[in-house]
């Protein structure tokens, strides 16, 4: 297991969490040693931010280029050194966290079942005032720099969805709360988050292609029909889950680990009963697609906006 702090990085057996406060098994190691362990799993440090990580990346760009041409489209970490050095001025009303988590799915297509999955990274949070509820946030579009001082987070959560199941987009075929991220995968999916629309030209140019098209959704929205009747995700018949968030509740707190060590704990939570209920993370809006809409509209977050509009239009047409 390879850890990676703000200031440090540990080389261990297990997770810090589970590994006692002066164990002998728990090494630091160099910048330039963590690439001998690429395929090791990987945990983040609460106070590990988006720069910190990119500048471990910089460092070992070299090797880093090499084995992710793929997941790059062909450019280099270098193509994005300069947008991540630009100053930048702090946008007050953004609150979100930067995370990697698993996307799995499912396809049956002519009696043949595809599996396939892989680690995403995307922002969750809010980045408006008017943003009541914490939400995914796509993170193609923004420049290096404005993520630098943004909070990095692993999410271990899986769950399987089949994607042809289209009545109930909540329903998972397998949930749990853990599965580990390697370093290879955590890597990879950030060089290929921030290369999907090119280099930093190319990008900021889709960017301005996708704000036309949103006068385009604008336009659709004054032409839809104020009484339709509006479907809503009903919470309640969400099974009995708990958040991902309160798995800690559920950890042995008699035990000092060396992650107590690098990271004290502030109070102590209440044990909670778990029989017969499934750990999963969950992020649900209660608010109608088209609020939705008219919420991305107005941040501006156009890319957003066209995926909800593309849901809107399949639940329209599952209504003829």
């Amino acid at each position: 297991m390879i850890t990676i702090t703000k200031n440090k990085i540990y080389k261990s057996p297990y997770s810090l969490k589970k590994t006692e406060q002066n164990s002998k098994t728990v090494k630091e190691i160099e910048l330039s040693e963590i690439i001998n362990y690429i395929g090791d799993n990987v945990e983040l440090g609460e106070d590990l931010t988006f720069g910190n990580l990119f500048d471990l990346i910089i460092y070992n760009k070299e090797f880093l280029n090499v084995i992710f041409n793929f997941e790059m489209d062909g450019l280099i970490i270098d193509d994005f050194i300069s947008d991540y050095e630009k100053k930048f001025i702090d946008k007050k009303d953004e609150e979100y966290i930067l995370k990697l988590s698993w996307i799995c799915d499912i396809y049956d297509f002519n009696n043949r079942i595809e599996y396939f999955d892989y680690v995403s990274f995307e922002a969750y949070g809010k980045i408006s005032k008017i943003d009541k509820e914490n939400y995914p946030i796509i993170i193609s579009f923004t420049p290096l720099c404005e993520l630098k001082n943004k909070i990095l987070t692993i999410d271990n959560a899986f769950e399987i969805q089949n994607s042809n199941i289209q009545h109930n987009d909540l329903e998972a075929i397998l949930k749990a709360n853990y599965r580990p991220i390697k370093l290879y995968d955590l890597i990879g999916s950030i060089l290929s988050e921030i290369s999907f629309y090119g280099n930093p030209e190319d990008r900021d140019k889709h960017k301005k292609d996708l704000e036309k098209e949103s006068l385009q959704i604008e336009k659709w929205m004054e032409e839809e029909n104020s009484d339709r009747e509006i479907e809503s995700w009903d919470m309640e018949s969400e099974p009995d889950f708990i958040p991902i968030e309160s798995l800690e509740d559920f950890e042995d707190d008699s035990v000092i680990t060396f992650w107590d060590k690098l990271y004290p704990r502030k109070k102590e939570k209440p044990k909670k009963e778990i029989q017969g209920k499934l750990i999963v993370f969950s992020e649900i809006s209660d608010k109608s697609l088209e609020e939705q809409l008219q919420e991305a509209h107005n941040i501006e977050d156009y890319e957003r906006a066209a995926k909800i509009k593309k849901l809107i239009d399949r639940r329209n047409e599952q209504k003829k």
